[in-house]
């Protein structure tokens, strides 16, 4: 009988520890000791095994000891609670690293920490210049700032069809600008007439069409506007043409710098500065272009071979692109599968969980999670990583270097992270310095076109499409009530920012089909500035939509300021903080961006959102003119260093010229709508 009662007893201790969520198996040996033992020694027992609740209440994570998952070798990132050193073995980095935490957790000292110790090359995806910094300690990392860099995305990795790779660069390219599948089918059929121009299915050989070449061969395309083709033409155009301009020379040569000898180094591609859209392809098609050569050259193996790293994730791996049936599933979701067999790594991290897709959290082996500050994307890396409820209460206070780190279906462990420090940090300058003879010994070919290119892209456009008689101009289109509703509010309030726009409509879905509509229709395009309190995205009339509001709805489509709506949101917002400041302000008089007189002195100031020879001429020009002070206010810290050393390069005395950020203006910016 005491047999029985003490078995009874044990198991109804042990089920309540495991509703408790007490498994740990130094606690069931416990339990089983103190119910069997002879009654002298259960008082140690249980003294034993009320220590060691308290010490699993006080730190619910149990310590690393499967072999071949966590361990103190590999590449180490931190301690455990119990001072034990945790590493990662460097193969598991070939089926993806995740890290979710906010911004100061943690994640970019721990991702340097993992680049000092890897053994095989990697690339980073930079979009915040933090990278950069490492070559003060490494002579052995590449920084291409996109100024340096040069990309023909048209041209097939070693080895693919120029067929395939058509079709890999229209799903990277539609996918990055939010295509649907009509303009995307409309892209695939260009470049494939492009490359027959070329000659490329002839020979796969240079030269190679540019971006350049397509939006050429896209301009000079005949199209019947009776035809819906049209519509596909022209929002494929837009969004080449928009990338063209924003992106420098990066497009500017028929073959940029060899893939195969890239992939022999440590690169940093630095994207800061450039739209997002333009960020999301270039990061895309690279990705795309590894992938594809390591596929052609049958590159399978079960090693790690290179590593990609990737902050901002959801830029690249967003949930609503993933969501966006009318786009199918994107193309970049099925690479995160696919690269694990050819020793592709990706090491991705972000600060909202909530807005990756679902597949870069299914395809990530190893998930870090940091201090997030917020519920929800706490919740969301945490159901990911399947937490119990005790380990879950006690990740939502780590600490800043803190992290909780789980392989595979291994158990969580909680770790403080290894510090890495910095000597400092690398200025524009500095890295001109340390890194200008590597730049100049990178070679691309310039860009080429066949003989007589223009006359046989006309007479190829020209034969293309039915000649008929074009019965409806392309400024009349039809669009639903809900898109017109919108586009009333571009012309009224140009500046709105399009989450607010979206607030205007019974739901976001609703306000996004809307905007979907008119981009697709060509009536309006994209485009995203960043400010002080984050990104924002503007729409802005093309010259259809201008035509269209004017016949269709009898609004006036002009607008005071020049240049485009990026440019001129800068204008009106430098405007309005000189105007709170109670001083008289004139768009464009004297042919300034804007004009101040304070009652004293007359003030010229430009708005600079590049670092063109055309500031420096506007600069002149005021010079000229006899202003007191003229002030050139720049969108970035880059264009401001820039700006400086062109005048300085130009011999142009500047005691009257002064810069500025445009975040230093006004505090009033913030709150300008």
């Amino acid at each position: 009988m005491a047999t029985d009662s003490r078995s009874r007893n044990r198991m109804s201790l042990l089920k309540v520890l495991e509703k408790e969520e007490l498994s740990d198996p130094r606690i069931r040996r416990l339990v089983l000791f103190n119910t069997l033992a002879p009654e002298p020694l259960q008082k140690h027992g249980r003294q034993a095994l009320a220590a060691t609740l308290a010490q699993n209440r006080a730190y619910p994570f149990k310590p690393p000891v499967t072999a071949g998952t966590p361990t103190s070798e590999g590449l180490s990132i931190g301690t455990t609670g119990s001072k034990h050193a945790y590493g990662l073995d460097e193969s598991l980095l070939s089926k993806h690293l995740l890290a979710i935490g906010q911004s100061g957790s943690g994640k970019t000292t721990l991702f340097y920490n993992l680049l000092s110790q890897l053994d095989v090359p990697f690339w980073c995806f930079d979009l915040k210049q933090d990278y950069r910094h490492l070559t003060q300690e490494r002579d052995d990392i590449l920084v291409l700032p996109w100024t340096e860099l040069k990309l023909n995305p048209l041209v097939p990795p070693p080895d693919v069809q120029p067929r395939r790779w058509a079709q890999v660069v229209s799903e990277i390219f539609g996918h990055a600008t939010a295509l649907l599948s009509g303009s995307k089918n409309h892209l695939l059929k260009s470049i494939l007439k492009l490359y027959r121009l070329y000659g490329l299915f002839d020979e796969n050989s240079p030269p190679y069409p540019s971006f350049h070449e397509l939006e050429q061969f896209l301009t000079s395309d005949y199209i019947n506007y009776v035809r819906k083709t049209s519509n596909y033409r022209d929002t494929v155009l837009n969004r080449i043409e928009a990338m063209n301009l924003g992106a420098g020379t990066i497009f500017d040569c028929s073959q940029g710098y060899p893939l195969a000898e890239l992939l022999e180094r440590n690169v940093v591609f630095e994207f800061d500065g450039l739209s997002r859209d333009t960020q999301n392809f270039l990061m895309e098609i690279i990705l795309a272009a590894v992938y594809e050569y390591r596929l052609a050259q049958s590159h399978r193996s079960d090693d790690l071979n290179h590593v990609f790293v990737l902050d901002e994730a959801k830029q690249v791996f967003s949930v609503y692109k993933e969501r966006q049936d009318e786009a199918g599933i994107p193309a970049v979701d099925e690479l995160t599968a696919k690269m694990r067999e050819f020793g592709e790594g990706l090491i991705v991290a972000d600060q909202e969980a909530s807005k990756l897709t679902d597949s870069i959290k299914a395809n990530t082996y190893t998930k870090i999670l940091l201090s997030t500050g917020d519920r929800k994307q706490f919740h969301a890396v945490a159901e990911s990583m399947n937490l119990t409820q005790r380990q879950a209460n006690a990740a939502k206070d780590l600490d800043i270097g803190e992290a909780v780190v789980q392989v595979g279906n291994s158990d969580p462990a909680r770790v403080t992270l290894d510090e890495y420090q910095l000597a400092k940090t690398v200025t524009d300058p500095d890295l001109q310095r340390i890194q200008g003879q590597l730049w100049n010994s990178l070679t691309a070919e310039p860009r080429k076109q066949p003989p007589r290119f223009s006359e046989t892209v006309q007479s190829e456009n020209t034969d293309s499409e039915e000649t008929s008689v074009i019965d409806d101009p392309p400024s009349k289109v039809t669009v639903s009530d809900e898109a017109e509703h919108l586009l009333k509010g571009v012309v009224e309030k140009p500046f709105i920012p399009l989450t607010k726009r979206y607030d205007r409509f019974s739901s976001r879905y609703k306000g996004n089909k809307a905007k979907t509509e008119l981009v697709e229709t060509g009536l309006v395009t994209e485009h995203s500035t960043h400010t002080e309190t984050g990104a924002r995205k503007l729409l802005e009339l093309t010259d259809r939509g201008r035509t269209h509001v004017k016949d269709t709805l009898d609004l006036d489509p002009s607008h005071e300021g020049r240049g485009g709506v990026v440019h001129r949101y800068w204008q009106h917002k430098v405007k309005n903080a000189f105007e709170e400041a109670g001083w008289a302000t004139t768009l464009e008089l004297f042919d300034a961006d804007v004009y101040v007189n304070t009652g004293q002195f007359e003030v010229a100031i430009e708005v600079a959102m590049e670092n063109t020879p055309r500031e420096r001429e506007h600069v002149e020009k005021h010079l000229e003119y006899g202003f007191d002070v003229i002030w050139v206010v720049c969108k970035t810290e880059n264009i401001l260093d820039g700006l400086k050393r062109r005048f300085d390069d130009a011999g142009i005395d500047t005691d009257q010229v002064v810069f500025h950020l445009v975040r230093d203006v006004s505090d009033a910016l913030d709150e300008w709508p």
